[in-house]
C-alpha cells in the first residue's frame, strides 16, 4: 500500500501514515516556537464511492483543493487527512473547496469529515486523541459557508 520508503501511498500519491506524523510533530513544533496556528481536516469516503478509481478521483479533487503548504495524506484504505496552516477556519473554507470539487464530478458524493484546530501545549498525539472524539459530519458535496 505504501512505497518503498514509507512516505506516499502507492495509489493516491498522497503522504503516507509515517510522513504525516513526522509533519504533524514538526507542525506542533512551529507553534510552540512561532505561536502559529495550524488545522486537522479528517475526510472519510462512506459506501457510495469506494472504487480504487473514486479513491483517485477523490484524492485528486482534495489536492486541487488545497494550497501548496498543506500536507494531504491517506491514513486508511478510506481515510484521508490534511494539515492546514491557519486555523478551524482555514479548515473549513479548504472542506468548502473540496465539497465544491467532489459535487462537480459525482452527482451525490457523500463523505464524512472533522476538524480540529491546535491549541497551545497540545502534543501530536494529544491532537490526534482530540480528532477522534470529533464526531464526523455527513457531507453531500454541498458548500457549508455561503
Amino acid at each position: 500500500m505504501f512505497s518503498h520508503d514509507g512516505l506516499k501511498d502507492v495509489l493516491t500519491q498522497l503522504a503516507a501514515p509515517p510522513l504525516f506524523y513526522e509533519e504533524l510533530r514538526r507542525e506542533v513544533s512551529r507553534m510552540e516556537r512561532n505561536g502559529e496556528r495550524f488545522a486537522i481536516l479528517r475526510l472519510e469516503l462512506d459506501g457510495s464511492f469506494r472504487s480504487e478509481s473514486d479513491i483517485i478521483n477523490f484524492s485528486e479533487t482534495v489536492i486541487r483543493a488545497t494550497r501548496g503548504e498543506e500536507l494531504v495524506a491517506r491514513l486508511g484504505e478510506f481515510e484521508f487527512a490534511v494539515l492546514v496552516r491557519g486555523n478551524q477556519l482555514a479548515a473549513v473554507s479548504l472542506l468548502d473547496r473540496i465539497a465544491i470539487g467532489v459535487r462537480k464530478q459525482i452527482p451525490t458524493p457523500h463523505f464524512t469529515s472533522s476538524q480540529i484546530s491546535s491549541q497551545a501545549g497540545e502534543g501530536a498525539l494529544d491532537l490526534l486523541n482530540r480528532l477522534d472524539t470529533i464526531p464526523m459530519k455527513l457531507s453531500q458535496g454541498e458548500p457549508l459557508i455561503t
